[in-house]
């Protein structure tokens, strides 16, 4: 097949789209869409090649399988081994254990499967994630598995005729295309990350193969439906948002784009002849490799990402990564192939088999915390430092609801006597530890009834970009266990009570914000706290008809993931203060949630709980206290952070 200079050219759009979008460059909003106009190159050329040597009879699966192997595995061996020796000196063993997975499922195609799974409510950030780029690998790999299979089966099955491969592919097409929006809906993760819901866009890159002999267009036309399809893409590129769907029917535009440039075959227009397009095309492949990890080490470094100089930086930076890699490795691995054939492939094995071995012994060491001074391993241990019931308690309660297999609250303690219960969502589960100490001081044990996200007030609705979530089914089942409890055993209210209206401390998230009855939250910003605080009163005053209550005002939120940020600085020889807040900073995030649970007080005989004295001092909240965390994260209590509360839950059991 010819060197198509107009493909290579779409390759440096796609990659500097995508890189221009993860380094925060103003103006290129969209930028992700570089991705699907990848997956439309690779449909065609896999297509080019399993078709034009089938149409040959001599399409060899083993040869394919190989090929693809030396394009993407030694340079994407390098980076996982590059990143796991920045890991041994720099990480965290918390940090270097899921490093380790990542490099494991990146190097065998499972990473898409991986970060679909790990979308969930305490999962880390994406900022930390050294290889969540690799997903779209894996999709492409898993193509790669399939589709030749599919194309040959229908070759021996119905004939070697291009009839019968555009069938197929119109039928892949569809069904994967009209996937999307039904798996959109309820399972967004899912049909962003997984094979299904994208085949589509590599089958029409293929589609376009099998019909690109019945357009041939002159110079002029060539040239003009390229620069369509060039500005459909650029167009998605500035204008298109994260509130779509993706894939979905607005990715049609950049698909569609990319097929019309492929299409239309201008190899000699000035587009395809331009140097620096043709120089980022080559690189391309090596260049999206090692782009995301420099954005999560801009993220690492505590770096300014927004600012101009950092992100021209990175940007230089991942191209003369891209070079690099290029010439040093994907060429050579190439050349290595080429020239001594299996024996050269099996020499190539030996370094992404060597890193999957090494992960395997990371992963299985904790993170390798023997690696580490003492004091590093202390501070990052602080990160698991959960009450050992949450998988239990918290985070499978609501599944238990679902599937009606099991009681959906947890007991605390060996009495039979149940001091008081505990209603809450992930900081009501984080505070467990302190009550639970308190509750056997007096020999009482506690019931504790939540789960991740959800609040604990009845009629509270939380929503994704469609769906109701469970929650407010699940707050009317707590609150019929309750009523089976005798009315003199107090509840004790935990939550993250601003989040639910201003959403969480770094980003308004539009999925924790909460509805009511099973309406969506309010837009406007001061109707939405308006109505929270009038609903969040009220619901207090309700649970108090029947029982004593008592509230436990908002934990402080810090600013940063505090174990990791301390492990970090200590790590790269820092001299860190302990991690904290200004008082006033605490109130003002707090006001409304305050405010409004005072008003219940006031009204209707609610009792408070006030964690400042516990976890402030000196005009300052701390998220730890010599360097030692009292979170697992930037506002969740560690075990040793809320046994600071017990002293505060001590008079609920004394008074019982």
């Amino acid at each position: 097949m010819r060197f198509r200079k107009d493909i290579n050219g779409l390759r440096g759009v796609a990659v500097a789209l995508v890189a221009l979008f993860h380094f925060q460059t103003p103006g290129f909003n969209g930028g992700f869409i570089g991705v699907d106009v990848f997956f439309v190159i690779s449909g065609y050329l896999m297509t080019a090649i399993v078709v034009s040597r089938l149409d040959k009879d001599r399409f060899s699966l083993w040869d394919f399988y190989v090929a693809r192997f030396t394009r993407i595995v030694p340079a994407l061996a390098s980076l996982a081994a590059v990143l796991m020796v920045f890991g041994w000196f720099y990480l965290d063993p918390h940090a270097y254990k899921i490093l380790a997975e990542h490099s494991g499922a990146a190097l065998t195609f499972i990473s898409n499967f991986v970060f679909w799974r790990e979308a969930g409510y305490f999962d880390a950030s994406s900022q930390s994630k050294w290889l969540l780029h690799t997903w779209s690998l894996a999709v492409e790999w898993q193509f790669y598995i399939i589709y030749p299979i599919i194309l040959m089966l229908g070759a021996r099955l119905f004939g070697n005729k291009r009839g019968v491969f555009q069938v197929l592919l119109v039928l892949m097409g569809l069904v994967s295309f009209a996937l999307d929006p039904i798996i959109a809906r309820n399972h967004a993760e899912a049909n962003f990350f997984l094979l299904p819901t994208r085949a589509w866009e590599m089958v029409a890159g293929g589609l376009v193969m099998l019909n690109a002999e019945r357009f041939k267009f002159a110079p002029r036309m060539a040239n003009t439906l390229q620069a369509i399809g060039l500005i459909a893409i650029l167009v998605s590129g500035l204008f298109f948002t994260e509130a779509f769907d993706w894939p979905g029917v607005m990715t049609l535009v950049p698909v569609l784009g990319a097929a019309l440039v492929i299409l239309s075959a201008a190899n000699d227009s000035p587009f395809s002849n331009f140097v620096p397009v043709q120089a980022l095309g080559r690189w391309s492949y090596s260049i999206y490799l090692w782009h995301w990890p420099l954005t999560v080490l801009i993220h690492y470094l505590d770096l300014p990402s927004h600012h101009p100089l950092v992100i021209a930086g990175g940007l230089a930076l991942s191209i003369l990564l891209g070079f690099l890699s290029y010439e040093l490795i994907e060429r050579r691995a190439a050349g290595l192939r080429d020239r001594f054939g299996l024996r050269g492939v099996g020499t190539l094995a030996t370094a992404p088999i060597a890193v999957v071995l090494a992960c395997t012994a990371v992963t299985f060491a904790n993170g390798a915390a023997a690696r580490l001074p003492n004091q590093v391993k202390l501070v990052a241990a602080a990160s698991t430092d959960v009450d050992p019931r949450r998988t239990e308690c918290l985070t499978n309660s609501l599944q238990r609801m679902v599937e009606g297999s099991g009681d959906i609250g947890c007991k605390y303690g060996t009495s039979a006597k149940v001091g008081a219960i505990v209603w809450g969502d992930s900081h009501g589960n984080a505070v467990i530890p302190g009550v639970v100490t308190a509750a056997a001081a007096s020999n009482d044990s506690v019931m504790f009834f939540g789960t991740s996200g959800c609040p604990p007030f009845l009629g509270a609705s939380r929503f994704d970009k469609h769906t109701e979530g469970p929650c407010r089914f699940f707050a009317q089942r707590v609150n019929d266990e309750i009523r089976q409890f005798p009315a003199t055993v107090p509840v004790i209210v935990v939550a993250r009570f601003s989040a639910y209206v201003d959403g969480k401390t770094d980003s308004v998230d539009p999925t924790i914000l909460i509805g009511y009855n099973g309406e969506r939250p309010l837009t406007d910003l001061a109707q939405r706290r308006t109505r929270y605080a009038s609903f969040l009163t009220k619901d207090l005053c309700a649970l108090a008809q029947s029982r004593p209550v008592y509230v436990l005002m908002p934990i402080p939120e810090m600013n940063r993931d505090v174990p990791s940020y301390l492990a970090k600085s200590l790590i790269l020889g820092k001299h860190p203060d302990d991690v904290s807040i200004s008082e006033s900073a605490y109130y003002q995030r707090n006001a409304l949630a305050r405010a409004a649970i005072g008003e219940a007080a006031a009204s209707c005989g609610v009792k408070t709980l006030d964690p400042v004295p516990y976890l402030c001092h000196d005009g300052r909240c701390f998220g730890s206290d010599a360097l030692m965390p009292l979170y697992i994260d930037g506002d969740h209590l560690s075990e040793r952070g809320s046994q600071r509360l017990s002293p505060l839950f001590r008079p609920i059991f004394d008074a019982s």
